[in-house]
């Protein structure tokens, strides 16, 4: 890893292996003429749409990147995930509850607010200008989004129903030759909302050495 991304890995909740593979994927959609938006959902600090963010700018491509976040850390989780992220692991599965609605409240874990994340952007002296950020619950902002096609998306909402809601409504958009990033791939909800997304027509799911579970494949 090249010394201009250590300052992205310093406030990664992730490997070093997990910032270079960002770069590199963010690279691959550019020298293959991939064409649409960057977008993470789950952005925590800010170190990942960081990383794409300073490809962009030293490649002088005016491509936006959309960041996804509650800005208030992640919400509770379901009768699909086995611990509540961040946390602790479950000493039982959650019992199943209809209105997932309730379930959309702050838990304390990884809490970074918007202020915060825009200080790192531009602490690293990247171009603001091109970073749209929207704060909400993924079930409630992603419906509403304006992205007409995806370049490289970055998941790392850390449960089942983040996951599943970000696949339903951001991945027909991927341009076909696009990346799909997964961080919490390790994680049984996260793993889980893939397989049923996909629903027996899984891609082939490539695993970032050194990612600690961070996995990816490419929409054909």
């Amino acid at each position: 890893m090249n010394t201009e991304l250590q300052k992205f890995a310093s406030v990664a909740y992730s490997t070093k292996e997990t910032i270079q593979h960002t770069y590199d994927m963010t690279m691959y959609c550019l020298d293959n003429n991939i064409k649409g938006s960057f977008v993470e959902c789950g952005v925590a600090a800010g170190a990942q749409i960081g990383v794409m963010g300073y490809v962009l700018d030293s490649q002088n491509n005016n491509s936006e990147i959309y960041a996804f976040d509650s800005f208030k850390g992640i919400p509770f989780c379901s009768e699909n995930d086995d611990q509540e992220a961040g946390l602790y692991y479950l000493t039982e599965r959650k019992p199943f509850v209809e209105d997932k609605e309730t379930l959309l409240v702050p838990t304390g874990a990884t809490v970074h607010p918007l202020d915060s994340v825009v200080g790192n952007i531009t602490n690293w002296g990247l171009d603001l200008s091109r970073y749209r950020f929207v704060m909400g619950w993924f079930q409630h902002t992603l419906k509403d989004n304006q992205i007409e096609s995806i370049s490289l998306l970055r998941l790392d909402g850390d449960l089942y129903e983040s996951t599943l809601v970000c696949l339903q409504y951001l991945y027909p958009f991927v341009s076909e030759g696009g990346v799909v990033i997964i961080d919490d791939y390790a994680l049984e909800g996260c793993k889980k909302a893939v397989e049923d997304y996909f629903n027996g027509n899984l891609p082939e799911i490539l695993t970032v050495e050194g990612g600690m579970g961070v996995s990816y494949f490419y929409k054909k």
